[in-house]
């Protein structure tokens, strides 16, 4: 007897679905497919299941890059342990043992008396900030100088002795370096005892890098360091474009910086705007709430990367650009971008290459949405379109553009705040001018009739707000409020919502 074919048996079986089963619902690789599968069916099947092991298998490689980073960490973690024990083999009953150094060294390298006073202050500053280390009483290390303090090799014992004492912390909030320069060996002993120590301010101000010593070690502090928010590498110049664009990756890379300075660092012997250009159009700025970019010489050249990274809205809530070389393009291109962000709160553009009349023209897109245009046909401001002016941005405070200080988003106040003052000012001008409905008329449809009561509640909460208002102000707002309820198709408003209440009741009986 012949025997018979295992798959013909499976499709004699009965109960087999005549319909071939869909992508996914059958997980077994060996499964064999039904002989009215069709080829389309057949690719559909294998797309999703090309599909559903590329997702476990980002899933596998984001546990993979997890697991390593927790690697790492514990790694660094135990080597800042053993390096903490040979420091405690070493020192035995600790003492501050760095040599004391006389005055005149200064003055024979050429120093002045007052740079002689200011390297005393440092060392001072460096043996306090090692005592309070060593007691427990310091939360950081900063060591700062009034005038600039250039790197010295009768220093290093002295460094040592604040490296040490910083290994043997557990952790500190700060670490700030200002006005003083540290040398590369300096910098490396620092950042092994900086390893896994839980730093959330990390400042690194005018100390004159002489190379990339600087960003390699603010580098790898980042590296280890993943608690920082706020970050700073202000008035250091960047010796190279690669350089400043690598620091920048490593700052979106980061997952906790908020807040990032790099004030007049970008203006010298690099390509100023390839890091500038990084920095927005990068990765990783979900977290940067405050970005610091003043006297950078920033010039976009057209590049609209600064305001297509605004436009998406995200999270930043304050940006300064003070100091650079953007024009009246550029302002425009922001102003745009503001109508669809909600977040940023204040913008510097103080000292900039923008002429008067791009100021303005800046001035009216954001605070009223009024085009350039549209501005060139209006003869005052309270002309504008309500639509316009409501659709504009009311959350960002502007510096640099001038205009009404009375129309400037107020930071303290919400959107919904300076939106219906806004609206308010522009009803009431009209109103003194007699020409409220016929504006009015061509701003609402028909359809936009059922807008009609929250406009009376703008002018209604607007005088509520200003309960300081004096009394002429008072009877403005009582006569505006009558004349819209009087002459702006009040019956019609009135039909709307008992048609709104049948409807309502109808819907509720059933």
């Amino acid at each position: 007897m012949d025997s018979i074919n295992p798959a013909k048996k499976r499709k004699a079986a009965p109960g087999a679905s005549d319909h071939p089963p869909q992508p996914g619902d059958n997980d077994d690789p060996d499964a064999v497919v039904p002989p009215n599968f069709s080829l389309a069916d057949l690719n559909r099947l294998i797309d999703q299941r090309v599909e559903d092991l590329k997702a476990e298998t980002l899933a596998l490689t984001s546990r993979v890059d997890g697991l390593q980073r927790e690697n790492e960490g514990l790694i660094l973690r135990c080597e800042s342990l053993e390096r903490s024990v040979q420091v405690l083999k070493r020192e035995g009953n600790w003492d501050y043992l760095a040599p004391y150094i006389p005055r005149s060294h200064w003055i024979e390298q050429g120093r002045d008396e007052e740079d002689a006073e200011e390297a005393k202050n440092l060392i001072q500053s460096i043996k306090d900030n090692t005592y309070g280390l060593r007691s427990d009483d310091g939360d950081g290390v900063e060591i700062s100088c009034e005038t600039f303090v250039p790197s010295d090799r009768v220093l290093t014992p002295h460094w040592k002795q604040l490296a040490n004492a910083i290994q043997l912390s557990e952790r500190f909030r700060t670490l700030n370096f200002y006005n003083v320069q540290l040398d590369e060996h300096t910098l490396q002993r620092i950042e092994r005892s900086v390893r896994q120590k839980g730093i959330v301010e990390f400042y690194l101000d005018s100390n004159q890098f002489r190379g990339g010593e600087g960003v390699r070690f603010a580098i790898d502090v980042l590296k280890s360091n993943r608690t920082v928010d706020r970050f700073s590498l202000s008035e250091n110049s960047f010796h190279t474009t690669e350089d400043a664009c690598n620091l920048v990756d490593a700052v979106l890379e980061h997952p906790s910086i908020s807040e990032v300075s790099f004030k007049s660092s970008f203006r010298e012997g690099i390509t100023t705007y390839s890091p500038v250009k990084r920095l927005f159009c990068g990765f990783g700025t979900d977290t940067l709430l405050d970005i610091y970019l003043s006297f950078n010489g920033i010039k976009t050249n057209g590049d609209r990367c600064i305001p297509d990274f605004l436009s998406a809205n995200p999270p930043l809530e304050r940006l300064i650009l003070w100091g650079n070389q953007l024009t009246d393009d550029d302002a425009l291109n922001i102003a745009v971008a503001l109508q669809s962000n909600t977040y940023l709160g204040y913008l510097d553009l103080e000292n900039n290459a923008l002429t008067e009349e791009g100021k303005r023209t800046m001035y009216h897109q954001a605070m009223f949405g009024i085009s350039p245009s549209d501005l060139s046909t209006l003869q005052l401001v309270y002309e504008a379109n309500l639509n316009s002016v409501s659709g504009a941005n009311h959350t960002c405070q502007i510096w640099g553009i001038g205009g009404l200080k009375t129309f400037m988003n107020n930071g303290d106040n919400s959107a919904k705040w300076n939106r219906g003052r806004k609206l308010f000012c522009l009803l009431a001008q009209r109103h003194r001018d007699d020409r409220n409905m016929t504006q009015l008329e061509s701003e609402f449809s028909q359809d936009g009739m059922g807008l009609v009561p929250h406009v009376l509640a703008c002018i209604n909460s607007y005088a509520c707000m200003n309960s300081y208002a004096t009394h002429d102000k008072a009877k403005c707002h009582l006569s505006l409020l009558f004349e819209l309820a009087r002459d702006w198709k009040t019956p019609e408003m009135y039909q709307l919502h008992t048609a709104q209440v049948f409807r309502h009741s109808l819907s509720s009986s059933k």
